[in-house]
């Protein structure tokens, strides 16, 4: 289902929160980029995120593995092993279309 974040329009909800973009390289989808909430009780309303790919494309290292879903099928979205996020520490699983926080 489409954000109803304001601005974000073009990203996939996973509720909690948390919103995806496809990430391309080429054209090609390889993987995708996630937001959330900054998990900092000094930035509210701030948002963090990151990307992970599950193919290899133009010096992209493929981490992740496209379980179910994709393209045309976000509600269905299982990547594994889970996300972290390098920058806040939020750490979570996409599974079935939804953000499942860790």
């Amino acid at each position: 289902m489409p954000s109803l974040y304001e601005g974000r329009e073009d990203e996939f909800d996973l509720g909690n929160g948390s919103s995806f973009t496809w990430f391309t390289s080429k054209g090609e989808i390889v993987g995708l980029i996630e937001h959330h909430p900054k998990r900092d009780a000094d930035a509210p309303g701030i948002y963090c995120g990151g990307w992970i790919a599950w193919t290899a494309a133009d010096g992209i290292t493929a981490k992740h593995q496209l379980v179910a879903g994709g393209p045309g099928d976000e509600e269905h979205l299982t990547v594994a092993p889970s996300l972290l996020c390098r920058t806040c520490g939020n750490h979570g699983f996409i599974r079935a279309g939804k953000w499942e926080p860790a």
